[in-house]
């Protein structure tokens, strides 16, 4: 959805005469480099990609290609030495995070509950700032986002074992197994994608850290996680925790589907998921007609909901059984941004920090 760099960068070749845009003609590697006349009619050199921006700042403007490229291609130049700066910073802060987090969670559990109440308001303002900016803020409607909500809420009364049993149930649940479904990634160098990754799996590692090293979580903290950790019965662990989904899918279709009716250019969860024809979710969506879309969405994100619950009852009674089901998700993460790398980011590269 958001590879919108490589998209773009395919519909523009060679633009050796004055032009305003073209959608058409031969097709270009995001990296490779192209042809183009300045304002003295001298051929020169420069990324395929500065080409793309300053053809596109051309349309917004309604001014010929040949007056803007000498300036466009300075700015395009500085805004990519700027994204580099940024994806630089990012890809030393998740490396350093991962290294944090696995300390906390194999050894000092009571930096767990500290790095979650820090780093989560951080990272939320970033996202809801990325994505109001180009118009996915009806993202920050989805489920992962009520939950976190819920969590943040529960450290603040740790004390509350059936509310713990709820979150606990939601973030080993439907929260982490979304990842699967949105094929979340582990890829670096970007904060969209780390962040996304973060918010699906931390909850879950903060969850371990609290059911079985609850003293040592509990260490520093302000007030002591759950006292007494009850053998909990089905109803807080599936029927309470299936209750809350029922909850946050009745707010997100009067927001989506009563009250805010976002048009076409505004990306959420119900036309994302089912907009490519030819995916299984499409025709699982459209399974009985097009009008009755909206409903079978509903109805196979609470069958989602149930099955991704069906397990939680043994994470939570069993130690090994827990350890290895989050070892399991957190390798699928890796997997996707390994495919990622390799795939996608070695096809498009990086854009070079000079033009010729």
């Amino acid at each position: 959805m958001r590879d919108t760099l490589k998209e773009n960068t395919k519909q523009f070749g060679t633009a050796e005469e004055e032009v305003t845009y073209e959608s058409s003609g031969p097709q270009v590697k995001p990296h490779q480099w192209v042809e183009a006349r300045n304002t003295n009619g001298k051929l020169h050199k420069l990324k395929s990609v500065l080409l793309v921006l300053i053809m596109e700042e051309s349309v917004q403007s309604s001014v010929p290609y040949k007056q803007l490229e000498a300036g466009s291609k300075t700015n395009a130049l500085k805004e990519w030495k700027k994204s580099r700066i940024i994806e630089k910073f990012v890809y030393v802060v998740a490396v350093i995070t991962i290294i944090f987090l696995t300390h906390a969670t194999v050894y000092a559990q009571w930096l767990l509950p500290y790095y979650y109440a820090v780093s989560t308001p951080i990272l939320i303002l970033i996202r809801v700032i990325m994505y109001w900016k180009n118009k996915w803020q009806y993202f920050l409607l989805d489920f992962c986002y009520y939950a976190n909500i819920l969590w943040y809420s529960f450290i603040w009364v740790p004390y509350n074992e059936k509310f713990f049993a709820v979150v606990f149930a939601l973030s080993n649940g439907p929260l982490i197994w979304a990842m699967v479904v949105y094929r979340n990634s582990l890829v670096f160098h970007s904060t969209d994608k780390v962040t996304s990754a973060y918010i699906h799996i931390l909850p879950a590692l903060l969850s371990f850290g609290i059911r079985w090293y609850r003293e040592e979580v509990s260490k520093y903290w302000f007030d002591e996680f759950v006292p007494e950790m009850l053998e909990l019965s089905p109803i807080w662990l599936l029927v309470v925790p299936f209750a809350c989904f029922l909850l946050h899918s009745g707010i997100y279709f009067l927001v989506i589907h009563i009250v805010a009716k976002p048009s076409e250019e505004y990306v959420t969860s119900f036309n994302y998921l089912g907009k490519k024809q030819d995916s299984c979710l499409y025709k699982t969506f459209n399974v009985c007609g097009e009008r009755c879309r909206p409903l079978m969405f509903y109805v196979f994100n609470w069958l989602f909901c149930i099955v991704s619950l069906a397990g939680v009852f043994i994470w939570y009674h069993f130690y090994t059984a827990h350890c290895i089901f989050l070892g399991v998700m957190s390798t699928v993460l890796i997997m996707n941004g390994g495919n990622y790398y390799i795939d996608v980011f070695s096809k498009r590269g990086f854009v070079e920090d000079e033009c010729e």
